[in-house]
């Protein structure tokens, strides 16, 4: 079986995604091609497409191969169901599935509890994360900044055990009816637990579980900036207790975590007029949690090797606060 996967604005990203998606469902593959805009694989084993593109969160769409004909033959089929694949040859097919974006503006704009002034979470984004955490012993998932609980519903459409906690007695109570939302609104069973929580010390409720916990967060970013942010003592300090708070939050996360299991979080970058400020959270070792690659090291993309990707960017260009998404393991 071939599949061409259409890739996202973060192409890297979105193959990250597939990748540990399918090592989480011991599906083997190899890849054809890889560029900007698409992915190409053979399977060993057959595929529902449709549920794939349900559970990816960076891919536009997939499209089924049947079969390859080069440019000038492909100028004479008359037919939509094709896609350039590196300019001289087409692939064809017969099933093609595309993303849903009204369900991710439905789970953005109707759940009940949305808290927009600390900014939001995109469900995409989170549905991506999700998915670079997950392992194949994964059963739960632990948000410790839960918010408006974006990244637990896509966990509990998926089928896990959510778990969340938030240091706002108010976000833990609009999680909660966000949660029974989407359990409603998605004919799921609502298998969740959240509570008012402190992530910078040890949640003391998930120390001793006997489960294989995977855990995706966005922490508390700092305030929001409308401008880029301006060099002085103030903004110094604020930038300051944002990686304060990561850091110490990422030491107390490792202690949950048991061998093999992943932390999956946004570290922010911070936009002044000519240059980027970078946390030294960004760049620390955090003990025997290791910052891993996804994607293996002889992948080739555009035909040339990618260095080690354990970091990957998500942000619009113009964005003041900027997200960069690391992925780490215990060991």
């Amino acid at each position: 079986m071939q599949l061409i996967f259409k890739l996202g604005k973060n192409p890297l990203l979105s193959i990250a995604e597939i990748y540990s998606l399918m090592e989480s469902k011991n599906i083997k593959f190899e890849v054809i091609i890889a560029n900007k805009q698409i992915l190409f694989i053979k399977l060993q084993s057959v595929v529902y497409i449709d549920i794939l593109i349900k559970i990816l969160g960076g891919v536009v769409e997939i499209f089924q191969v049947e079969s390859i004909v080069d440019k000038e033959d492909a100028r004479r089929i008359k037919t939509s169901e094709k896609i350039n694949i590196d300019n001289t040859q087409f692939a064809y097919g017969t099933n093609i599935v595309k993303q849903n974006i009204k369900d991710f503006e439905r789970k953005e704009l109707d759940k009940p509890y949305v808290e927009a002034k600390n900014g939001m979470l995109p469900s995409k984004l989170a549905k991506i994360m999700l998915n670079l955490a997950i392992t194949q012993d994964t059963q739960t998932i632990y948000d410790p900044f839960c918010g408006t609980g974006t990244i637990l519903i896509e966990a509990l459409i998926q089928g896990y055990r959510v778990i969340g906690s938030d240091i706002s007695k108010d976000a833990v109570l609009g999680t909660k009816k966000n949660l029974k939302w989407a359990s409603e609104e998605y004919s799921i069973q609502n298998k969740s637990e959240v509570f008012v929580n402190n992530a910078s010390s040890l949640a003391e409720q998930l120390r001793n579980k006997d489960e294989n916990i995977s855990i995706v967060t966005e922490p508390f970013l700092g305030k929001s900036w409308s401008k880029p942010v301006q060099k002085n003592v103030r903004n110094a300090k604020i930038i300051a207790s944002v990686d304060k708070l990561i850091q110490s939050s990422i030491r107390s996360l490792s202690k949950i975590l048991k061998n093999n299991q992943r932390l999956v979080i946004i570290i922010p970058s911070f936009k002044t007029k000519h240059d980027i400020i970078y946390l030294k959270a960004r760049e620390m070792e955090f003990g025997n949690l290791k910052k891993i690659s996804i994607i293996p090291s002889d992948f080739l993309f555009e035909n040339k090797l990618v260095n080690k990707l354990d970091k990957f960017d998500y942000y619009r260009e113009k964005a003041v606060v900027r997200r960069e998404i690391f992925i780490f393991e215990k060991f």
